[in-house]
């Protein structure tokens, strides 16, 4: 097997995974997709950290309702930096619990599996997780939700526990700007900002830009869109 040098190594270990719905959020939302309805949600990611290879990351992921409180995706990440490639494929779900209601905070439940092929290696499963998603209504134009659960990496034999805040407001008729922190209780955290644009009914497009506060300190940036059908 092959081993990337240590910036390369240093910098997979130290990005946040890539995979998420509700772009272009990290945090999640309690909402889930309509039964019968499908989100088709390409996006890319570069990262750079100081003294380390630039990391790229290219996903492709799909998520659907299945039921009336109840999506489940899959993604798949190619991740390359210093001339290598890691792959990882994610089935992910979530439940809601107590539905989003101008007077009620909504809950849910995310969980998931992956899998993932390092640089000359194979195929195996690696990390498993499970949060609590709440979510509130602040003011006609505001939301805030906060994510609180827990990760188990198989390949670095450790449970994370993982978190998140954001707040999202409603621009414009069609424009939703975000902001929000996230992290676990290994590293340090991000702090990030977004930008989502319904261009038309069914299709939208969005970017962000976060910062990691840790030493060496990262800078990520994104863009995707989403095509509802």
């Amino acid at each position: 097997m092959n081993f990337a040098p240590w910036p390369a190594a240093l910098l997979f270990a130290c990005v946040v995974d890539t995979a998420h719905a509700n772009r272009p959020l990290n945090t999640d939302t309690a909402d889930t997709i309509p039964q019968h309805v499908c989100q088709f949600e390409p996006y890319a990611v570069s990262t750079r950290m100081s003294g380390a290879p630039s990391l790229r990351d290219t996903i492709l992921q799909l998520n659907c309702g299945v039921s009336s409180s109840t999506q489940l995706g899959l993604a798949a990440t190619r991740s390359s930096s210093a001339g290598q490639h890691d792959d990882n494929v994610r089935l992910s779900g979530k439940t809601n619990v107590v539905g989003l209601k101008d007077d009620q905070t909504g809950i849910a439940v995310g969980y998931g599996i992956d899998a993932s092929k390092p640089a000359g290696g194979s195929w195996a499963h690696d990390d498993s997780f499970v949060y609590l998603i709440a979510t509130r209504q602040l003011r006609p134009d505001l939301l805030g939700h906060v994510n609180l659960g827990g990760s188990r990496s198989r390949s670095a034999r450790q449970y994370s526990t993982t978190w998140a805040a954001a707040l999202e407001w409603s621009l414009a008729p069609r424009w939703v700007w975000s902001a929000e922190t996230y992290g676990d209780d290994r590293s340090g955290p991000w702090w990030g900002t977004g930008l989502w644009w319904g261009v038309r009914e069914h299709f939208s497009v969005n970017v962000s830009f976060g910062v990691q506060r840790a030493t060496p300190r990262a800078h990520q940036a994104s863009a995707g869109f989403n095509l509802e059908f």
